[in-house]
């Protein structure tokens, strides 16, 4: 796999015919059965006593919406026993798969790490983290040793504020005024 990005997780076992509930992290959830093949993964977990998942590929053979969310029968699962080691799994796929953006519309991974600079040549760190609030999407803007200081500013990621975003060179430049 390329680049893996996770766009879900396994929940829970549903039934005993080797279904489980799936969580998918995509604005179109049905998106996710057509990404195939998904590789699962989870880190061990000394408080459920589950260990760690490495690498199993597998494929979506079913798939079913609920009133509480997905239900998917996974390939060469028949039963309640083949998956339940797979509860709490991650879901990851190859970046390849995720559609082609307008070129002012960017995917928050890919923001996520580029350094942000004011119209006025003023360092402010790199985006940590993308929030989505009701209005807009914020960055999240962690000060660094090669920045104005070390603060966290929230920015709004609207066009009057970020006035330019180069993904390729790792640069948003921000009309901000790093004391707000």
């Amino acid at each position: 796999m390329a680049e893996a990005i996770v766009v879900g997780r396994i929940r829970s076992p549903y039934g005993v015919k080797g279904w489980v509930w799936m969580d998918s992290f995509t604005d179109d959830p049905a998106s996710v059965f057509e990404w195939t093949p998904w590789t699962l993964s989870r880190q061990a977990d000394p408080v459920s006593g589950r260990d760690a998942v490495e690498g199993i590929e597998v494929v979506p053979s079913e798939w079913a919406a609920r009133q509480k969310g997905w239900v998917v029968r996974l390939d060469n699962r028949t039963d309640r026993t083949a998956v339940e080691p797979l509860v709490n799994c991650l879901i990851t796929v190859d970046a390849a798969h995720l559609p082609a953006l307008d070129a002012d519309t960017f995917y928050w991974r890919d923001l996520t790490g580029c350094r942000v600079v004011t119209s006025t040549g003023q360092q402010l760190g790199a985006v940590s983290a993308v929030m989505a609030t009701g209005a807009n999407d914020v960055l999240v803007v962690q000060g660094d040793a090669q920045s104005l200081d070390e603060r966290e500013r929230l920015i709004p990621f609207i066009d009057s504020v970020a006035t330019e975003v180069d993904v390729q060179g790792r640069r948003i430049c921000v009309d901000w005024d790093p004391e707000f």
